[in-house]
């Protein structure tokens, strides 16, 4: 999101084939352990299509939704019908968060904190929306641990985000400990590249 429009442009002309280009059962059976953990009045930080919206408990109290992309915010909208719980959609650069300190019992993410500029600045954002003692649960790829896979998504690092529109060398889990959270790495898959996490502000 250095270049919020860039990533605007390239989720809207993508939102039509999203879905079918990033079904997988495996980040479902993730997300699915991850998010049943959400609690209260809840905050979805790129929430794309709205392909997390089953994943959560019926007995959440709110969910507030933000995308950059207006047409996967589109696609989202008609997957809110039915839900147990009311949700608020708003399109907005999650770069800054557009609501009250102590806002929220629980941040989540889905594979969208790897294409932030400033993580620092984004993980203090969420700390101050957060209530004391809760929660940011986030499912993330993140830089593979081997050495020379760790080299080679460095080396496509920059092509990656042009197409993408995300980084693949983020190192998700040591970024959120430099901005002071504890995390615990719930889930680890595909050689630690994909990984589910629940960071607690310290």
């Amino acid at each position: 999101m250095a270049d919020a429009r860039h990533v605007q442009r390239l989720y809207d002309r993508h939102a039509a084939t999203y879905d079918t280009r990033a079904a997988s059962r495996r980040l479902d059976t993730m997300r699915a352990a991850l998010f049943g953990g959400a609690t209260g009045d809840v905050l979805e930080l790129g929430v794309g299509t709205g392909a997390t919206f089953e994943h959560y408990p019926g007995a959440l109290r709110s969910l507030s939704a933000l995308d950059i992309s207006a047409q996967m915010l589109a696609r989202a909208q008609a997957r809110v019908s039915g839900l147990p719980f009311p949700v608020h959609l708003r399109q907005h650069d999650y770069q800054t968060l557009p609501f009250a300190a102590a806002s929220f019992d629980t941040v989540t993410s889905s594979l969208g904190l790897c294409g932030i500029p400033d993580p620092a600045g984004l993980f203090a954002e969420v700390r101050r929306v957060l209530r004391p003692g809760r929660h940011l649960l986030a499912l993330e790829h993140v830089r593979p641990p081997r050495g020379w896979l760790g080299l080679v998504a460095d080396g496509i690092d920059p092509l990656f985000e042009r197409v993408v529109g995300c980084h693949a060398n983020r190192r998700t889990a040591r970024l959120l400990q430099q901005a002071g959270f504890t995390v615990e790495v719930l889930d680890s898959r595909v050689g630690g590249i994909l990984i589910a996490l629940r960071a607690t502000p310290g």
